[in-house]
């Protein structure tokens, strides 16, 4: 595109300096390391840049304001040492200068202020000490949570995180059961124990009228031995075999792959995904972490055999000013200790729910109370359930029939070790 005539005009009438008049490259470095040689260079260039040796109309070319020689000094020296810093303005003189009169102000006022801070009151924590702590890794996260609360925990608590917390719980990352563990259950002494409840199922589903779909549901199922030998013993009748979904409730990934293993599970692909099969009967296995999340909708048969007593309790003592629950402190020498919650606490609903089904004279004879309020949930899951779809449950535990007043104890290689 072509330019505007005045433009071109403009462009006329300014002529360019000749490039014989203009120093060379090298030159004009020299030039610049002078502060003399460059205000001679800007002499020179001045009247052609305001176009007075030109004639006619000027054109006005703009440049940065000239350097001064104070700065272009900074350069020409070769010297490699650092400069030294710039003299203050005569506006930062008087600043200090006022600053100073400031301070002989201050220092003609009198006696200066003098502030103490009495720290007597204060908390001194004790020394830090980075000695390797003999305590394991579960202890140090329950000393953590007790002092990040400022206060105990209940008892429920402590045996959750004790049991299935998820990096260092009990049931979670080791098998805890059989002769190499902590204890055997009567799936692990004998098959028959098993089959006979095989047996159990197999009449109760006759008796809902054989449904061609029943979910099986088995609480802590442990190794899978007893659904194992549940299968084994029934693989005769197919139709009873064909007929089960089987949902397994475990919250630990270790005693999953036990229960795949033990099971003789594979995957199998269904559409764009897998499904995992029971060779032992053919039956679909599912894997969920409560009851809550097993699907409804079919005819159930559920199946808990030492599921109730692994769960968190809170316990309660008779004191002076009522029933206070038992909670677990720390001691001053770090290790844990029993206290007794200084307020109610919101477990005593539970408590006043477990005294409403004893007597008044069986309630005065006891000055300890354990109540587990898991299990009351889960019962009521498990009463809603079979009210909705139908089916039955058996339930195998330890218990008693009337207020357990202290039952926490603790088994080590199957042994008995000491009560908590």
């Amino acid at each position: 595109m072509a330019a505007p005539p005045h433009l071109l005009s403009a462009k006329a009438q300014t002529p360019n300096p000749p490039l014989s008049t203009l120093p060379s490259p090298c030159a004009a470095v020299e030039m610049f390391r002078s502060p003399t040689a460059a205000a001679a260079l800007l002499r020179r260039l001045a009247p052609r840049v305001s176009g007075g040796g030109g004639g006619g109309a000027a054109t006005r070319w703009r440049f940065p304001p000239p350097v001064s020689a104070s700065v272009l000094s900074r350069f020409s020296s070769t010297s490699t040492s650092s400069p030294s810093p710039p003299p203050p303005s005569a506006a930062a003189r008087g600043d200090e200068a006022e600053d100073g009169d400031h301070q002989e102000e201050s220092g003609d006022s009198g006696a200066r202020l003098s502030i103490t801070v009495d720290r007597s009151g204060l908390y001194n924590p004790p020394e830090h000490s980075h000695e390797p702590s003999s305590d394991s890794e579960l202890v140090k996260h329950l000393k953590s949570i007790i002092k990040f609360r400022s206060g105990p925990i209940s008892v429920a608590e402590y045996m959750e995180e004790v049991l299935t917390n998820p990096q260092l719980g009990f049931y979670i990352n080791r098998d805890v059961f059989g002769t190499s563990g902590d204890f055997i259950t009567s799936p692990e002494v004998s098959q028959m124990f098993g089959e006979m409840i095989g047996v159990w199922a197999m009449c109760l589903w006759e008796q809902m009228g054989q449904p061609e779909k029943v979910n099986l549901i088995e609480l802590g199922p442990g190794r899978g031995t007893l659904l194992a030998d549940l299968l084994r013993g029934s693989a005769k009748f197919v139709n009873f075999t064909k007929a089960l979904d089987i949902n397994l409730v475990e919250c630990s990934p270790t005693l999953q792959k036990g229960q795949y293993n033990t099971l003789k599970c594979e995957d199998e692909p269904v559409g764009d995904g897998t499904r995992t099969v029971s060779k032992l009967c053919g039956a679909p296995v599912h894997w969920h972490a409560s009851l809550e999340q097993v699907p409804s909708g079919l005819p159930t048969i559920i199946i808990a055999h030492e599921f109730f007593d692994a769960l968190p309790i809170h316990q309660f003592q008779k004191a002076s000013r009522g029933w206070c629950e038992k909670m677990v402190d720390l001691a001053e020498d770090s290790s844990f200790r029993f206290v007794l919650s200084p307020q109610p606490t919101a477990s005593l609903l539970y408590l006043s729910k477990r005294c409403g089904w004893v007597s008044s004279e069986e309630l005065e004879k006891v000055e300890h109370i354990e109540v587990c309020p898991k299990a009351m949930e889960i019962t009521e899951q498990i009463a809603d359930r079979i009210s909705s779809d139908g089916g039955g449950a058996l339930i195998i535990d330890y218990g008693k029939d009337g207020i357990v007043s202290d039952s926490l104890q603790v088994w080590i290689l199957n042994s008995f070790y000491c009560k908590i």
